[in-house]
Formats: C-alpha cells, structure tokens, sequence
C-alpha cells in the first residue's frame, strides 16, 4: 500500500512540476513576444488556460497529502483526539464519495460528448479530453482522501485496540 502512495505522490509531483515549469517559460515567452515584437502566440495563451485549469484538480490532491486546504476547524479544534481522528476521517471519507460522483457524472458527460464534439478555439483539442484529464485530477484526490481515510481509520483501531483491556 505504501508503494502504491509513494508512486501516486512522485507521478503528481513530477506532472506538476512540469506543468509549473512550462506555464513560467510560456507566460515568459508570452511577455517577451509582446513587449518586444509586438505579437503573441495566440495558442499559447490557451495552453496556460488549460495547464492552470489541470493544475487546480492535480494540485487538490497534494493539498490533501499535506493538509493544506482551507477549513473552518472549530470543531476540529475543540474536539478531543480520538474524536478530532473520527471527524477527519469521516472527512476524507465524504471528499472520496464526492470525487466519485464527480468520476461518475464526468464520464456521463464525455459519453455524451464524444457524439458531439467540440473543440478549443486555437488548438481544436477535444474537449471531452480536457474533461477526461479533469475527472483523473478529481481521481487522484478520491484516491488521496481514501488513502487518509484508511490512515486514520486504522490508526483510531490500533489505539483502541492497545486501550482496550486484555
């Protein structure tokens, strides 16, 4: 299982690694283009659009490994630990649910798209393929929260375990 969450993590990191770079070297390029020639790359801009837009959903998944996402952790804060583990992990829980109707409801609408598709204005990339990439971003993040879920569900059996008498 530990391997299956590292090879997740080093996939997400390097695509968004990658991501970051080209869309700095692009909007660097963009800049040079306009200030210097005068003109831009109009297919450029899109790119970036789109790398920004995959970044959010890849970058979501990080943001669950690390805990960086914003919440209102009231009751987080005022709980006790076996119960502040409880509530976190009912939290990861309902993320995943949520990614899975994402997932579901997604696919629905590539289906339906792939019948009738349309296509970026500079690119002519298919969007049911953008939208396709979006519901793998929304999979890594169900992927994250139930990897969590089961990190602290274990964790809140294993302590239970050890309090509980013989």
């Amino acid at each position: 299982m530990k391997r299956i969450i590292r090879a997740v993590s080093l996939f997400e990191e390097w695509v968004l690694f990658v991501m970051v770079l080209q869309m700095g070297l692009s909007v660097f390029l963009q800049v040079v283009m306009r200030y210097t020639l005068h003109s831009a790359i109009t297919w450029l801009d899109e790119l970036v659009h789109i790398e920004v837009v995959m970044l959010t959903f890849f970058g979501a998944s990080l943001g669950i490994k690390y805990s960086s996402h914003i919440c209102v952790d009231v009751l987080k804060v005022s709980l006790r630990e076996p119960y502040r583990s409880l509530l976190e992990a009912v939290n990861n829980l309902a993320v995943a649910v949520y990614s899975a109707a994402v997932i579901y409801f997604g696919a629905y609408l590539i289906t339906l798209m792939t019948a009738h598709p349309h296509f970026t204005p500079t690119l002519r990339i298919p969007k049911h393929y953008l939208y396709f990439l979006v519901c793998i971003g929304i999979g890594f993040m169900g992927l994250r929260s139930l990897f969590q879920f089961y990190k602290l569900l274990s964790g809140l059996i294993s302590r239970r375990s050890v309090e509980a008498p013989p």
